[in-house]
């Protein structure tokens, strides 16, 4: 009896709230990229978060994901321990800007495809879609893939809106659900603080940069004027 009582708590009470985490009615119903690649009533997720920074502070930090690359911003020492070789970068990195459809994108290199996912779509200071590598072959082929993991950036003036949203896939199963969630927070939160700090360093470094070139162009105040020269008339 107690088994079913913590079933049904999880179902009702639990996993509405991971599912929906941050995210209000409109985002969980809206169309987001990478729900075409998906058949219609598949399992899904739809987490959002809101970043304090424009879109353009916050796409280097999300194209460079990866094991291999900027990490997950997560919580790496339980990444290791499952055997990914992750280190969270804290600074952009130019040589992981550029990503296309059909690069790679390592979970953990150690176990081969299953951990690893391919882009499906991306536009920059949009979306990035990543799929399984079996998946995408179905998507060359015209046919649907059995989940997504969609990355989607909304502007809101000056701040951006951070949608995820994962289809299918192993959705649904509880192990996968509470661990995943538990991850993927912390990971939307890392991409915030990441941006935020940038921009607030950007905004310091500019005003800065606008004090001394005021002091360059300013006249001191307390300089007495220079009359040497001058012919005075009574």
């Amino acid at each position: 009896m107690a088994a079913v009582g913590v079933i049904a708590m999880y179902r009702r009470e639990l996993r509405p709230r991971m599912y929906a985490w941050g995210a209000d009615d409109g985002e969980i119903t809206a169309m987001l990229p990478g729900d075409e690649f998906v058949a219609a009533g598949t399992a899904r997720t739809t987490r959002a978060l809101t970043i304090d920074a424009p879109v353009r502070f916050v796409w280097p930090w999300l194209v460079q994901i990866g094991e291999n690359r900027g990490g997950f911003y997560s919580y790496s020492l339980l990444e290791r321990m499952a055997g990914a070789d992750i280190h969270n970068a804290n600074t952009i990195h130019p040589q992981w800007q550029d990503l296309r459809v059909g690069d790679t994108v390592w979970l953990a290199r150690r176990y081969g495809d299953t951990a690893r996912q391919v882009v499906a779509a991306v536009e920059s200071e949009s979306h990035l879609v990543l799929v399984s590598p079996a998946d995408f072959e179905r998507l060359n082929r015209g046919e649907k893939a059995s989940g997504a993991w969609a990355f989607c950036l909304r502007r809101q003036n000056a701040w951006t809106r951070l949608l995820v949203r994962g289809s299918g896939g192993a959705i649904g199963h509880p192990a996968f659900d509470v661990v995943h969630f538990v991850m993927e927070q912390k990971m939307m939160r890392g991409l915030r603080d990441r941006a935020e700090r940038q921009r607030r360093d950007d905004v310091e470094d500019y005003m800065m940069q606008y004090r001394c070139n005021r002091r360059r162009i300013s006249p001191s105040t307390d300089r007495r004027p220079d009359i040497k020269g001058v012919r005075l008339v009574n």
